[in-house]
């Protein structure tokens, strides 16, 4: 019995644009508007105080203008709305002259603040906000917790657990290597004294490897600063001291894990689409696939995409693309792995999901994808579909790959805007 392929997040607005009337955000807010993904907009002149405060609350992003800091009233509202926020809410700032320091100074009481010029490439503030956004959940991370206290262990275990990170706990250091092969963490949480190793040994060997870049945080009473200092220098990125407080401790994670994933995607990822790239894609479904277990490959294309660059630009192309990427970013779980295999040509993998219910989740993603609007610099507005053949994964990857471009080539033969599923027979396709 398989749990439902949710969504990692819902239709909500991802960003919320804030102003008093025109600001240097507005072509940021066109921009993003263009790509997909779903906007806020508050007009302070227009609406209340209190509502801001209701519709506000579930964005990632708060998009706002530099004209912000002329403005003490919309300046002090927004400064009493992020007092009372969880403080996990991004706020950009865009702006069309230099700030100093006093004015820089002032925006750190709006919270996490990025500014950007209005004359940067808009392109990186979208990649910011889709890591952003992708970060700001910890449903699907993993944190090997290696510590030899029973109680220790189990108060971290529930914290952890209280915010959706999955963890894998090890009493000792020695089978810390097979863990981090089969498990695969995102962060390694580890007791700084132990008998058999003390961490600051187990992170020397971890550290070998000169592939394993992943974070390391001791957990430990210790109070004596050399000693911490002597422990940090053997590879680990920071140092909690118990005994543990939920809320600090929560926070130290999250951010770890937060810098660390966000390092890790800009060294995948594909450039335009800030989806894995096609190397680092193969490599992961290599090592799903070697890991054996229930999982099912998609391979999405852009239909008639050709057709798009000819009649629209290259750029428009781009911009379908980025919003094929937006889609599906948005309507997948965040332990599954999407990446940009080549042109228009996008792969899926989804662990622990039969084919049957990945045909499910794919095809409520072909309606989402149809129904977007893309509008080129000259105002012409278009949409565009896509197909996908679903297959699952095995042992041998080279051959369910295969299998999956076979039901893709199939879809497109049938006559695109669908999805096949294999092994293909007459109730295998999915049409419109």
């Amino acid at each position: 019995m398989h749990a439902i392929h949710s969504r990692s997040t819902d239709k909500s607005p991802v960003v919320f644009h804030i102003s008093n009337g025109y600001c240097s955000a507005a072509g940021l807010i066109s921009y993003l508007a263009n790509t997909g993904m779903p906007i806020g907009r508050l007009v302070l002149r227009e609406t209340a105080a209190s509502e801001m405060l209701r519709e506000v609350e579930l964005a990632a992003v708060m998009v706002v203008g530099e004209q912000v800091l002329d403005e003490p009233d919309l300046f002090g509202l927004l400064c009493r709305r992020q007092s009372v926020a969880s403080g996990d809410q991004l706020v950009v700032v865009m702006t069309a002259r230099r700030l100093d320091f006093h004015q820089r100074l002032r925006l750190t009481e709006l919270g996490n603040v990025r500014i950007f010029s209005v004359t940067d490439e808009l392109k990186h503030v979208l990649d910011l906000i889709r890591c952003w956004k992708q970060s700001r959940s910890t449903n699907g991370y993993r944190v090997l917790l290696v510590e030899d206290s029973r109680t220790d262990a189990y108060l971290a275990t529930k914290y952890l657990e209280q915010v959706g990170i999955e963890v894998m706990h090890l009493r000792s250091a020695e089978h810390v290597l097979e863990a981090l092969s089969d498990f695969e963490p995102d962060l390694i949480v580890s007791d700084l004294h132990m008998a058999d190793c003390d961490g600051a040994q187990m992170a020397r060997v971890i550290r070998q490897d000169r592939e394993a870049t992943l974070p390391i945080i001791f957990l430990s009473s210790e109070s004596d600063s050399a000693r911490q200092l002597t422990a940090l220098s053997a590879g680990a990125d920071g140092f909690i001291r118990k005994p543990l407080l939920k809320e600090p401790f929560i926070q130290v994670i999250q951010s770890t894990i937060r810098r660390s994933v966000a390092l890790e995607r800009r060294m995948r990822s594909d450039p335009l689409t800030n989806l894995l790239n096609r190397g680092q894609f193969m490599s992961t479904m290599t090592r799903q696939a070697s890991r054996g277990g229930e999982c099912a490959m998609v391979i999405i294309d852009i239909d008639h995409f050709k057709t798009v660059n000819d009649t629209y630009g290259h750029p428009a192309g781009d911009q379908v693309i980025c919003g094929l990427a937006q889609v599906l970013q948005e309507g997948v779980r965040a332990t599954d792995s999407i990446g940009r295999i080549g042109g228009e040509e996008i792969a899926v993998l989804m662990p622990d999901c039969s084919t049957a219910n990945a045909a499910m989740v794919v095809d409520r993603l072909r309606k989402a994808f149809e129904a977007v609007v893309f509008t080129t610099d000259q105002g012409e507005r278009f949409g565009c579909t896509f197909s996908a053949g679903i297959s699952p994964l095995t042992p041998n990857w080279q051959a369910a790959y295969g299998s999956a471009d076979e039901a893709l080539y199939r879809a497109k033969k049938m006559g695109r805007n669908r999805l096949m599923v294999c092994p293909m027979d007459g109730r295998a396709a999915v049409r419109p």
